[in-house]
């Protein structure tokens, strides 16, 4: 049998429990990279509170309008950056827990739950991940556009605003990489295990991720320098404001002398 995934990126954040709220009468705690799983269509989904949906074997019309369902259950904004789509088959020539991964197949010993669930997970971390990657990107052009205008560096408190939306940003992303934690299911099985291995290297999760933390480094050493910058602009001014009170006490005490 042929199992078909397609995952899509939602926004920020899902509301995972107003959704079970209103699609399911059982409502139990997930931890936060377990997915609320339900049927739809003549598939299955999940869909993740870090923002990502995932379908199993879900036709991609009824898909896509399951999407704009999903759309009011996000917190933040509504992305739709990234789409995935991996077909997972039975390869009954490997041997067990051989895995092969190629062009956007992968051939796995046997299917069951963990399989699946574990290839929905990469999936999702997959798209999630692109999302934090324009999000780095686009706080990275921002950086650059703001040191290129001339003079604007100077000017203290703009200086000062820029830099406090690089630390916000910086730790948004940051808490957000902790979705490329392995899950729980892939420390208790071998073959989970080495699934999920080999599939987050094709998706090159691990280089993806060092590529947005250096980027952050560079956008942290310009908070820095930003907040020096304003520091500095303030002492200058406190210290003008000074040599100017004291400049007008020696005027009025001449202009009381002469008068």
């Amino acid at each position: 049998m042929q199992y078909r995934f397609i995952a899509l990126d939602l926004g920020d954040d899902v509301d995972i429990k107003r959704l079970m709220q209103e699609k399911s009468s059982h409502i139990e705690y997930i931890r936060w990279e377990e997915p609320f799983k339900f049927k739809y269509a003549q598939g299955t989904v999940y869909v993740y509170s870090f923002g990502a949906v995932v379908g199993l074997n879900v036709p991609s019309n009824q898909f896509n309008s399951l999407v704009s369902e999903l759309d009011e259950y996000v917190i933040g904004n509504v992305k739709h950056t990234a789409t995935e789509i991996l077909e997972v088959l039975v390869n009954k020539d490997t041997k067990d827990r051989e895995i092969e991964i190629s062009e956007d197949r992968v051939y796995v010993s046997r299917i069951d739950e963990g399989v699946l669930s574990t290839v929905a997970f990469v999936l999702a971390q997959s798209v999630s991940l692109h999302r934090i990657e324009q999000k780095t990107d686009l706080l990275i052009d921002e950086i650059e556009k703001f040191l290129s205008e001339k003079g604007k560096v100077a000017k203290g408190r703009k200086a000062l605003g820029l830099a406090m939306k690089i630390l916000k940003t910086r730790h948004e992303i940051l808490s957000d990489v902790m979705i490329l934690d392995k899950p729980d299911i892939a420390w208790e099985n071998e073959l989970y295990d080495q699934l999920y291995q080999k599939l987050a290297r094709y998706y090159e999760l691990s280089r993806r991720y060092k590529n947005v933390t250096t980027k952050l480094d560079h956008a942290f050493e310009v908070a820095s320098v930003l907040l020096e910058i304003h520091s500095e602009s303030k002492a200058n001014f406190l210290e003008w404001m000074i040599i100017l009170l004291f400049v007008l006490e020696i005027v009025v005490m001449l202009i009381e002398k002469l008068f």
